[in-house]
C-alpha cells in the first residue's frame, strides 16, 4: 500500500469511526499491555455476553491505527489490496446509519512504537482501562523503558474520570501507574494488599482445567475454567472486577 493511500485511509476512518461513536454512544473498554491482552479480552466479552448485552471485540490482531476503527465499525480490512479497499470504504461509511450498534465495545489497543497510545485514544475515549502486564517486548521501537511507560501513563490519565483503571499489582511497573490516574484504581493479582482489590489465592490444576479461587472485597469466589496456564487466573480476576462493577 503506498504511503499516501495509507494516510488518506488512516484518517477516512478515524473519522468515521469518531462520528460513529458519538451516534451511538456504547461504554469503551481498552486492554493494553505488553502480554495477556486478548485472554482479558476474551474474559470481558464473556461477562457481558452472560449479561445479555451486546458486545463487539476486535477481531485477529485489528488493534492498531487501521485496524482498530475497522474493529470498531465491523468492517473487514483491504489488507494490502487498493481494489478491495474501495468495498471496506463503503461499508464504513454505511456504518454511520446503521441501527444495530452494539452496547458495549472492548478493544485491544496495541502499542509499538511513540505515539501509538495518543493516537489510538484520540478516537476512543476509554471508561474502563485494563493494563495486564508491561514487559521488555517491543521496548526496541523506544529509546528505553521509560519512553514505553509513557505510552500506557497516557492511557491511564485519560481514561474517564468517572470510570476505572484496572491494573496488574504484580507488575511493578504496572502497580505505578495507579498513582497517575484520575479515574479510581483496581489491582489485580496475587498480592494485591488494597480491600477492593482482587487477590488472586489459590490456582488448582485438576485433569480438566483449573479452579481459580479470588479473594474480592473480603469475599471468596471460585471460578472454574477448562485451560491450563496462570494467565487465564489473572484474566478471571479482572473479568470479575467488571462484572462487579455494572
Amino acid at each position: 500500500m503506498k504511503p499516501f493511500f495509507k494516510i488518506l485511509l488512516k484518517y477516512y476512518l478515524k473519522y468515521i469511526t469518531k462520528l460513529v461513536l458519538v451516534i451511538h454512544r456504547p461504554m469503551i473498554i481498552v486492554v493494553a499491555g505488553s502480554t495477556n491482552k486478548t485472554f482479558v479480552r476474551d474474559e470481558i466479552r464473556r461477562v457481558f455476553i452472560e449479561k445479555g448485552m451486546a458486545v463487539r471485540a476486535n477481531p485477529k490482531n485489528f488493534n492498531t491505527e487501521i485496524g482498530l476503527p475497522l474493529a470498531i465499525l465491523g468492517i473487514g480490512s483491504g489488507y494490502g489490496s487498493y481494489r478491495d479497499w474501495l468495498p471496506a470504504m463503503k461499508n464504513a461509511f454505511s456504518a454511520i446509519f446503521k441501527k444495530n450498534f452494539p452496547e458495549v465495545l472492548v478493544l485491544e489497543l496495541g502499542v509499538s512504537q511513540k505515539g501509538d497510545m495518543k493516537y489510538l485514544l484520540s478516537i476512543v475515549k476509554p471508561e474502563i482501562s485494563i493494563i495486564t502486564n508491561i514487559t521488555q517486548r517491543y521496548i526496541e521501537s523506544f529509546s528505553g523503558l521509560d519512553r514505553m511507560m509513557a505510552e500506557y501513563e497516557y492511557l491511564v490519565k485519560n481514561t474517564q474520570a468517572s470510570g476505572r483503571v484496572i491494573l496488574n499489582y504484580d507488575n511493578e511497573s504496572v502497580r505505578a501507574l495507579g498513582k497517575k490516574a484520575k479515574a479510581k484504581v483496581v489491582y489485580f493479582g496475587k498480592t494485591v494488599l488494597a480491600e477492593d482489590g482482587v487477590r488472586i489465592e489459590s490456582i488448582l490444576r485438576t485433569e480438566t482445567g483449573e479452579i481459580v479461587e479470588m479473594n474480592y472485597k473480603g469475599k471468596k469466589e471460585k471460578i472454574s475454567t477448562a485451560r491450563f496456564g496462570e494467565h487465564y487466573a489473572y484474566s478471571a480476576a479482572v473479568g470479575v472486577i467488571v462484572k462487579e462493577g455494572l
